[in-house]
């Protein structure tokens, strides 16, 4: 399985050119290239601000700034999956041809939308200036949050792909999942807005854990508990050692399957 980790690295280059030509290629030919990728969340933004600050009047303070901070972080998520998914089966013609760690395919996918991210979270500075925010060394919990956030992703990201080769519905079903999942994730609602007998069942989503640190330490420059960050650690780890374990056993077939 390491062994899988060491190719990887010996391939590092080919990773780099991967993302490069993902980035590429998303925003070929267009006008406003990555300005489209700020966009979409600020323009859900927008759209969720309207209707739960100003229609159902949550009470929520900096509701723009505690959505952003939860929503960027949930728009790289679900986008490195969709893209992943499909990474392996849709180079089918290099995977049967070339030579190479198949696991580049996925991770490179989810480091694209990693790139993106870092860039699209670089607005909540301003943001929260404009809303009466400050600077804090609270900020720099940001930083670990994305290296265990981007982990997960990457487990849960090799499980799809190989999924995705051998069950061609694995898109579909990702697509309803995660339509599910962000409404158990309090990114447009608060977790004390939850009923308390609710609360213990969305911890239990992962995704909650790193929504929550990103909100507390962009509103309420505060750091994640020990426990809290103990938490994402093994969950993160666990999710991409799982990722590993299943991708490598199964990716010498794909050249057949693809």
């Amino acid at each position: 399985m390491f062994a899988s980790v060491r190719a990887l690295w010996r391939y590092r280059d080919l990773l780099v050119n991967l993302v490069l030509r993902d980035l590429r290629v998303k925003y070929k030919g267009s006008t406003l290239g990555f300005a489209w990728s700020l966009l979409h969340p600020l323009v859900m933004a927008g759209v969720y601000t309207v209707a739960f600050k100003l229609v159902l009047r949550v009470g929520i303070d900096r509701f723009p700034l505690f959505l952003l901070s939860g929503l960027l972080p949930w728009v790289f998520f679900a986008q490195a999956l969709s893209q992943a998914t499909a990474s392996v089966a849709d180079n089918g013609t290099l995977v049967r041809k070339v030579a190479f760690p198949r696991m580049a395919l996925p991770l490179a996918a989810v480091a694209s939308q990693l790139v993106q991210f870092v860039l699209m979270y670089s607005v909540i500075v301003p943001l929260g200036a404009v809303f009466g925010g400050s600077l804090s060394p609270a900020l720099l919990v940001v930083l670990p949050l994305v290296a265990l956030q981007c982990l997960f992703t990457a487990g849960l990201a090799l499980v799809l792909a190989t999924a995705y080769v051998h069950f061609r519905d694995t898109r579909h079903l990702l697509e309803v999942a995660l339509q599910v999942w962000f409404w158990l994730t309090p990114i447009v609602y608060s977790l004390a807005l939850v009923p308390e007998a609710l609360r213990p069942w969305l911890s239990l989503n992962p995704m909650t854990a790193f929504v929550t640190a990103y909100q507390r330490a962009v509103l309420d420059q505060s750091l994640p508990g020990t426990t809290a960050m103990i938490g994402m650690t093994v969950v993160s780890a666990a999710a991409f050692l799982l990722g590993l374990a299943v991708f490598t056993k199964h990716e010498r077939r794909f050249a057949e399957l693809v």
